[in-house]
């Protein structure tokens, strides 16, 4: 399908036929090319015929436009041939023409209404797009007695009740946000084809995709990315993005770079065996001041015949990898075209499985246009499938992976009757950039057929500055137990001394019971002080880490916040332990690997005491060795070892996911491997064949998915 690089069909399973031309045509192009018709004589029954004809053969060849002219001009000449109405009717449609297009399903209704009982439906349909919703509900209502058959493959009866709750609901929600400003690119950025996708690539500079005819073939074109720069309060293209990204010979957009600057992702299009147009995610590394050559991502972010496109970028808290949002309509899907994520192994540097996440994002429609605030944790997405006012309508949704809070639409301005997407926000969190065929958009056809970009920018504040601060609550009992027990030489904490290096979580609770979501990790600077960015109207919880007792926990809401507001948060007291690594004489045979009986009482009566005392820590088993061998069999050798004492360990009880097994070989000796004359030393040798623990993290900071 030629339209998933930029924009999605507006309707599901609707005449798939006509949905695919008119994407073509509409999307893709979005221009009109009139052809003349020559005739011999002027007998209005040949006239009639060859307009019938010609209109045919347009839709067969995917020149919409053309064949609404033809049809247009045929139903002028002959009003009884409802099967040809119907048809323009759904041409008008999916070219978003919806004025003419209810005029066409008006008139269907009229004459024709048991024959064409869809009709109802799209007249439904029509009639939310033109803010009609009173009798959007009504007709979809007849249309829901009408459609009795008992086989419903589209999924009709099934939308029809979406789209009357979806009335309702927009009837309920006439209001708008009128501290939000709206802005419509002018000429210089919007032209008379469609403008996909903007991303800031900072406060002045955004990336976009346009359409670029081919000046030897006027009829022809291809989308590719361009630059646009903010100068003395305007938007000014800069034209096409330099390197190698854009190819004339394919479809080319929906970028999104990285927050470091370092890839970019984006999307192409091409034709597949079956004479398909697919899109497929491609990246692009930024080195020496240049993007470089761009590689297609790999199976299974990639699937022949099926499309990849649209790539948004979250981020692992743990890792800080990339988490991959795009759209696909690959098996597992919801709707037509779903949002999915996926990202590499930590491990083996592969693309996991996609994964969808869910139905708070994903309904039975379409999804599209997926951006990822990394500041505050949120996916802006669009869908026609859930509660909102017509079209494509654009939903924010807080959380990673496959776990978020219930879908929010974003209310008006920003949405509309028509189709609303690529709902983007700056790093300010008050303006950003968005897609809409709003009446005002600049077009070859109808005022409705093609996208263009729109600025918003949001007069009330919509982040406040929060901070607080850590300090010790000496807890001489916990210190003085492990320096007993385990011969740490851990030194007293300082009474209220304020603490480096702590780390401090945020969370976002949500209105459900129990629907918190990490929001963001931090630690400590060097005066005990931590910094949280939060939304206005939310409300948060903020836990630090208590080492060996429960963690601490501060609830504080933004409900009543305003922009100048900095909130303060209480001083936080902890038991304080500094980052310990304990040693243990965990034995092997002589070149070997596999626990020796010494060695598992070693693990049972010193290990495991101690992994319980931290309930919540991520523990890395690290092995070393002596240096008899080469390095890299030392490091395969440690690795080994460190294998088999996590093997043993998740034997006894505790959870893989809190160990991790590392080999550090030879390189790094805590005593001599030879006396300073250059013979051997055994006792150094011995001390540095040993296993170490050491707590790296808190499984509890974590969701499974990231």
């Amino acid at each position: 399908m030629l339209y998933v690089i930029g924009n999605p069909a507006p309707v599901k399973n609707h005449c798939p036929a006509i949905r695919q031309f008119a994407m073509a045509a509409c999307f893709l192009f979005c221009f009109f090319r009139s052809n003349e018709i020559t005739l011999a004589g002027g007998d209005t029954i040949k006239i009639m015929s060859e307009l019938k004809r010609n209109a045919a053969n347009s839709y067969k060849r995917g020149d919409v436009f053309s064949a609404i002219e033809y049809y247009d001009r045929y139903i002028m000449m002959n009003k009884d041939d409802m099967k040809s109405l119907y048809r323009l009717a759904l041409l008008y449609h999916s070219t978003r023409n919806y004025v003419k297009a209810r005029e066409c399903f008006n008139t269907l209704i009229d004459k024709a209404s048991d024959k064409y009982k869809k009709a109802w439906y799209y007249h439904g349909i029509v009639s939310m797009n033109l803010e009609d919703y009173a009798t959007a509900r009504e007709s979809f209502t007849v249309f829901r007695k009408k459609y009795r058959k008992k086989r419903d493959p589209e999924g009709l009866r099934r939308m029809t009740s979406n789209y009357i709750e979806s009335a309702d609901w927009a009837l309920s929600h006439p209001g708008s946000n009128e501290s939000i400003t709206i802005q419509h690119l002018d000429s210089l950025i919007n032209g008379p084809h469609i403008e996909f996708s903007p991303f800031p690539v900072s406060a002045n500079k955004i990336l976009y995709g346009t359409y670029v005819r081919d000046s030897l073939h006027p009829e022809r074109g291809v989308r590719q990315l361009f630059m646009a720069v903010r100068e003395s309060g305007s938007w000014k293209p800069q034209g096409l993005l330099e390197g190698p990204v854009n190819n004339p010979d394919y479809n080319t957009g929906n970028a999104v770079i990285s927050d470091d600057g370092q890839r970019m992702y984006f999307t192409r299009s091409r034709r597949n065996w079956q004479n398909r147009e697919i899109s497929e995610l491609y990246i692009s590394h930024y080195r020496d001041g240049h993007w470089q050559q761009p590689e297609k991502l790999p199976y299974p972010v990639n699937i022949e015949n099926y499309t990849s496109t649209q790539p948004a970028l979250g981020k692992n808290l743990r890792t800080g990898h990339d988490i991959l949002y795009f759209v696909s309509d690959r098996p597992g899907s919801k709707g037509g075209l779903d949002i999915w994520y996926t990202q590499k192994d930590r491990h083996s540097d592969v693309y996991r499985e996609p994964r969808n996440p869910g139905r708070n994002i994903n309904s039975f429609a379409h999804e599209c246009c997926p951006f990822y605030d990394l500041q505050t944790r949120t996916l802006y997405f669009s869908s026609a499938g859930k509660n909102g006012y017509g079209g494509f309508d654009v939903y924010s949704v807080t959380g990673s992976g496959s776990r978020w809070t219930d879908a929010v639409n974003i209310g008006k301005p920003i949405n509309t009757s028509y189709d609303d997407m690529f709902f983007t926000v700056t790093g300010s969190g008050r303006e950003g950039f968005f897609t809409s065929n709003r009446p005002g958009s600049l077009s070859m056809d109808n005022g409705s057929c093609c996208d263009d970009i729109f600025h918003f920018y949001r007069h009330e504040c919509t982040r406040v500055t929060s901070y607080g601060i850590v300090y010790s609550s000496s807890n001489y009992d916990l210190v003085e137990e492990l320096n007993e027990k385990y011969h740490l030489n851990l030194e007293y904490p300082n009474e209220n001394e304020h603490l480096p290096n702590i780390p401090v979580s945020l969370y976002q609770i949500g209105n459900e019971p129990a629907t918190e979501i990490l929001i963001a990790r931090t630690k400590t600077d060097e005066e005990g002080k931590y910094a949280f960015s939060l939304e206005t109207g939310k409300h948060y919880k903020i836990v630090v880490k208590n080492y060996g007792f429960f963690d601490k926990v501060i609830t504080l809401s933004t409900e009543q916040s305003e922009c100048d507001d900095t909130l303060i948060i209480s001083e936080t007291g902890i038991n304080y332990l500094p980052e310990i690594t304990v040693r243990f004489n965990v034995y092997y045979e002589h070149d070997k690997y596999r626990l020796t009986p010494e060695a598992r009482t070693v693990i049972d009566t010193s290990l495991l005491p101690l992994i319980d005392f931290f309930p919540n820590a991520v523990i890395e088993i690290g092995s070393h060795t002596d240096s008899t061998g080469s390095d890299d069999y030392n490091i395969r050798l440690s690795q080994r070892r460190s294998e088999s004492v996590v093997r043993y360990l998740e034997n006894k009880g505790i959870p893989g996911t809190r160990l991790q097994a590392k080999g550090y070989g030879e390189g790094m000796p805590i005593a001599p491997n030879s006396k300073p004359d250059g013979t051997d030393n055994p006792e150094g040798r011995q001390l540095n064949r040993r296993t170490e623990l050491k707590i790296v993290g808190e499984s509890n900071l974590f969701y499974d998915d990231e």
